[in-house]
């Protein structure tokens, strides 16, 4: 009885003995705290190469840009790959299907709809302490694209109708990449002719057709005004509202009284395109205020009134896509 006493005391120190309890514990969690740091550690890596990768794809995508035209894709691409290329390893998916050994490389895909180029970037990342629990890679991929806008190449100016009282004249310029000076290309001139009816005159443009404008970094219309109603080197004379010209020197005659230009903040809003005013502080952009989408109605007002403008005409452009203006758009 005694010996089946002390068994049963025996049991039950065994039963209540908790000294190897947290041994136990620790063996069982262990794993599962080195895998949950390791994912911590395991992500902040991928997370940095995603960063070091979405850099390659934007500046990539941005050279790629500079050169794109809109038809030039082989060109483009070609570019495009000769930066990644410079800046990661790379490989094709075929040769990763072909050589495992190649898994960690960055794949690449370079794309073009319309004007817009596009690169995309992928890469497994290997894990360090993630592989407790089998896994071995974490893959990271980035996108970067980049639009390369509209850019007039030829335009047509067609005069529709001129009025006031001011001597007006609208010059087309574009300024050569490594010029100083603007190249003049085209005028239209309007010459008031009498002073009745808010000012009527003539207008001519030169030339009269389609202004191949070339390549350019700069495209700009300039509207030179002279108050008294005739050009620089000429006096006016108005008898019965009729307007007359006579050459003259004096100094008050040799300069414009005012010049407007399309891509002076300062006074942008004298131009109306479609019948809306633009605002002041805007510099006209190319694609969006020389008829690239569509033929556009411009008029300007020369600074008598907002509610009259005095020199309207029609615009239309062939245009072509624009690497010198490329930028990112995502």
């Amino acid at each position: 009885m005694a010996t089946r006493s002390t068994f049963f005391q025996l049991c039950d120190k065994l039963l209540a003995d908790r000294s190897g309890n947290f041994a136990i514990m620790t063996a069982i969690a262990l794993p599962v705290v080195i895998v949950a740091a390791g994912s911590a550690v395991d992500y902040t890596v991928a997370t940095t190469e995603k960063t070091r990768l979405q850099e390659v794809a934007d500046s990539a995508v941005l050279a790629g840009g500079a050169v794109f035209d809109g038809t030039n894709f082989a060109a483009a691409e070609a570019v495009t790959v000769h930066y990644i290329k410079g800046q990661v390893n790379t490989a094709t998916d075929e040769e990763i299907t072909e050589d495992k050994a190649l898994a960690n490389k960055v794949k690449y895909k370079v794309t073009a709809s319309d004007k817009t180029l596009k690169v995309v970037l992928q890469k497994s990342v290997p894990t360090s302490l993630m592989q407790i629990a089998n896994i071995d890679t974490v893959d990271v991929g980035v996108t970067a694209s980049a639009l390369s806008p509209m850019k007039p190449e030829k335009i047509t100016f067609t005069p529709t109708k001129a009025q006031g009282w001011y001597f007006k004249k609208i010059s087309v310029l574009v300024l050569r990449k490594g010029a100083t000076t603007e190249e003049l290309l085209g005028t239209v001139i309007y010459q008031p002719t009498t002073q009745t009816n808010g000012g009527q005159g003539t207008y001519v443009a030169n030339p009269a057709g389609t202004i191949d404008l070339g390549k350019y970094t700069n495209l700009a219309l300039r509207m030179d005004i002279k108050n008294d109603g005739c050009d620089i080197g000429y006096k006016a004379t108005v008898k019965n509202s009729a307007v007359s010209c006579a050459k003259n020197n004096g100094a008050s005659y040799k300069s414009y009284n005012a010049v407007l230009r399309t891509d002076d903040p300062n006074t942008s809003n004298h131009l109306f395109v479609d019948g809306k005013q633009v605002p002041v502080g805007v510099k006209a952009s190319l694609e969006k205020y020389f008829g690239c989408a569509k033929k556009q109605e411009h008029a300007w007002e020369d600074g008598g009134g907002w509610d009259r403008q005095d020199f309207f005409y029609t615009v239309t452009a062939t245009c072509g896509a624009d690497g010198s203006f490329v930028r990112l758009t995502k």
